[in-house]
This record gives C-alpha cells, sequence and structure tokens, in this order.
C-alpha cells in the first residue's frame, strides 16, 4: 500500500499571495501560490523546462517558465486572469458581430502592465 501525495489545503488572502510571490520567485513558492488546479500543468511545464536546459546546458527555458507562471499566479489571486479572459471574450463578441473595436497600441498596454509590476522595458 503506498501513500497518496498529500497536499496541505492552505487558504490565503490575494495580499498574502502577491506578498509571497514579490518576496521569493521560487519554483516551489510560485507553485503553492497558485491554485491546485493549475499545479499540474506547472509541473508538466517546469519538468519540460529542467529537461530541455539540462541538454542544452541553458537556464533560459526555466527562466522563461518561471516568468510566465509567477505571473499566472499574480493575476489569479487577484482576480485579473478572470478580468482579462471576460474582456477577451467581450471584445471577440464584438468582433464576431461587426462592432468597432477601440483599442490601444500593445507597445502601451505592456509598458503600463511592466510599470505596474515594477518593471522597465527595454525600447
Amino acid at each position: 500500500m503506498t501513500a497518496a501525495q498529500h497536499e496541505p489545503v492552505t487558504v490565503r488572502a490575494a495580499e498574502q499571495i502577491v506578498e509571497a510571490l514579490n518576496g521569493d520567485r521560487s519554483p516551489r513558492n510560485i507553485r503553492a501560490c497558485l491554485p491546485p488546479a493549475d499545479r499540474s500543468y506547472f509541473d508538466k511545464g517546469y519538468r519540460q523546462a529542467m529537461a530541455k536546459a539540462t541538454e542544452e546546458l541553458d537556464l533560459s527555458p526555466v527562466n522563461d517558465l518561471l516568468a510566465h507562471w509567477w505571473h499566472i499566479a499574480r493575476m489569479k489571486a487577484t482576480g485579473e486572469y478572470e478580468q482579462v479572459l471576460e474582456h477577451a471574450t467581450h471584445v471577440q463578441d464584438q468582433i464576431e458581430s461587426g462592432d468597432y473595436v477601440p483599442g490601444r497600441p500593445l507597445r502601451d498596454v505592456l509598458a503600463e502592465r511592466a510599470a505596474e509590476l515594477g518593471l522597465r522595458l527595454d525600447q
């Protein structure tokens, strides 16, 4: 008989998760800050990135994956992820109905988001 893997369930407020993510960007912490439903996707991607990094002697795939999941964990904790999905659905509905969809240049959107995260984009 084997013991099933057990992960303790801890409920944390969004502020606690964001604080944890800002203080520790380790794979273990990023994974712990993700909703349980996302952890298997993180695990699969992390293993693939580590295998690629081992093969190529380059940590870029791992760093890229961790940056991606750090943002996902932060966005899901704050509710921003769901807002983005709702907005995308709304825009898609407008496009499909033939309505005019006003927008902003992607560069402006990315610069704004980077500033919110305290980052600076290379020009």
